[in-house]
């Protein structure tokens, strides 16, 4: 078999496409091996630098996973749904009683265990915090850092910033894991949001994202910050969580009124 020279397109994105189609179509199925890179070099006639190259673009595609001395597999397990408009729903809180918090309600919904690993600090809002909140660059605020976990696998990190005179003395203020939630927290100090407004970005993770999440080389992540409002108009925290681009799907629900 070999590809087609008159295509426009590089050996090793035709070579990603044909597997691409194959893993679609259920040739190669869920869990399946992918053929090594001597058999795919032998059987596509190119070389074996082609054949990594199309492997590493189906990799960052999130259609593939590799393990070392065993080889690489069509993901076994689906994407993780991010469903960004029940994050942080107060009515998905209320529904369990105050004993789960979003994500692990998300997570638990999806087959999987749900843990969150906290550090706090208190720190200078800086530029970009202090715009979205409305505070002075030098105004002290608590960040609650959260590396998130399902089934013990890191899959997103979230990073919670609020200006220092809302939570001072509260859970948010502990490392300990919050089980109700932070925002049920926010709303038992009188701070119930009203609105959110979303920003989303597509980047290359920094390297401590990349080391934190286990991102292999090459592969993005969405980064979404999330600004509460309450009722008055006051901004009572910045979430901004990182989502690996191989790992999840970014859900939204928009009331077309």
């Amino acid at each position: 078999m070999t590809l087609n020279p008159a295509d426009s397109r590089p050996m090793y994105q035709q070579l990603a496409a044909e597997l691409r189609d194959q893993i679609k179509s259920g040739g190669l199925k869920q869990g399946d091996r992918i053929p090594t890179e001597a058999e795919l070099a032998e059987r596509w006639e190119v070389s074996r630098n082609t054949i990594r190259l199309a492997i590493d673009v189906l990799r960052n595609e999130g259609l593939i996973t590799s393990s070392q001395g065993r080889g690489n597999f069509v993901r076994a397990e689906p994407r993780m749904k991010y469903l960004a408009s029940l994050t942080g729903s107060r009515r998905k809180r209320l529904e369990t009683g105050r004993t789960a918090d979003t994500f692990a309600q998300q997570v638990t919904a999806q087959g999987k265990t749900p843990r969150q690993v906290s550090t706090v600090e208190v720190i200078a809002a800086g530029p970009e915090t202090g715009s979205r909140l409305g505070l002075d660059p030098q105004q002290k605020g608590v960040i609650r850092r959260r590396v998130m976990y399902a089934d013990d696998e890191p899959i997103q990190l979230g990073d919670s910033y609020y200006p220092l005179e809302i939570v001072q003395g509260s859970a948010i203020m502990k490392d300990a894991n919050v089980t109700e939630g932070t925002d049920q927290v926010l709303e038992d100090l009188g701070y119930v949001p009203a609105a959110y407004d979303d920003e989303i970005t597509w980047r290359m993770p920094t390297s401590e994202e990349a080391t934190k999440l286990h991102i292999a080389p090459g592969v993005p992540v969405v980064r979404l910050s999330r600004v509460s409002v309450t009722d008055d108009g006051q901004k009572i925290e910045d979430y901004v969580v990182i989502l690996p681009g191989d790992r999840h799907t970014l859900h939204y629900s928009v009331d077309a009124e």
